[in-house]
């Protein structure tokens, strides 16, 4: 890991020794990570620690000590539904729709109204991704594969976020599904929205990041461009196995 940070643009979160635990297990033991107006992936095999690292941004399971940091200001301690109305919004592992719901439930449920210009609403989603017009009506888990995280990052994105918070979004896609959510995630990089990317596929990260972290044992173990990580077939060997 370098000894400086890398974050070159306007940081956003920052993370600093962070510990979590769920029950009796030390999940993260002293995280520390910076995010700026970029897409910066998480990378590290099954159970390092990557979901848990998320959900404690979110508050969904709460560090024990260390900070959370949005836009300078503490976070850490704060309901779930706070944190989402900071700006900060969370795209969950295998999308957790609901069967009860429409596609345009999914999508007026969480809306957050904010007064801006280019707002998302349920209307702009629907512009955007042209696939869930067509399927308003529909209960969202019976969309495919890939029209149910395009469901999931609409969802988050009527919160109207300056970040998402992404866990796994190629998990179980076709290749074109996983071809679409990448140019999903560059149009939302070229409309100011950072992302934090959690991913097992690396060429999603190498089409997305401009950083990359390594996080193993629940620490961060390295830190580096994404190019100079992606490039050294010996540190991808090493940490990723690949």
């Amino acid at each position: 890991m370098t000894d400086q940070p890398l974050v070159k643009s306007k940081r956003l979160l920052k993370i600093e020794d962070l510990h979590t635990y769920i029950g009796d297990s030390h999940i993260l033991q002293g995280c520390t990570l910076d995010v700026g107006t970029e897409c910066v992936a998480l990378l590290g095999r099954n159970g390092m620690g990557k979901t848990t690292l998320l959900r404690s941004i979110m508050g969904l399971t709460p560090p024990r000590s260390g900070t959370i940091e949005w836009k300078q200001e503490a976070i850490s301690g704060n309901s779930p539904n706070k944190i989402a109305n900071a700006g900060i919004g969370y795209v969950p592992q295998g999308r957790r729709l609901f069967p009860s719901l429409s596609v345009e439930e999914h999508l007026t449920l969480p809306h957050r109204k904010i007064d801006a210009p280019a707002a998302w609403t349920p209307e702009r989603v629907f512009e955007f991704f042209p696939e869930l017009a067509a399927r308003r009506k529909l209960s969202g888990t019976r969309l495919s594969g890939g029209e149910q995280q395009m469901l999931a990052i609409g969802r988050a994105l009527v919160t109207n976020p300056e970040i998402l918070l992404l866990d796994e979004p190629s998990e179980g896609l076709s290749p074109v599904a996983n071809d679409r959510v990448i140019e999903i995630c560059q149009e939302l990089l070229k409309a100011n929205i950072s992302i934090l990317l959690v991913e097992q596929n690396i060429h999603v990260a190498e089409a997305l990041a401009e950083r990359i972290y390594i996080i193993l044992g629940g620490r961060i173990v390295h830190e580096s461009e994404a190019h100079e990580f992606l490039e050294d077939t010996n540190l991808r060997q090493k940490y990723l196995g690949i």
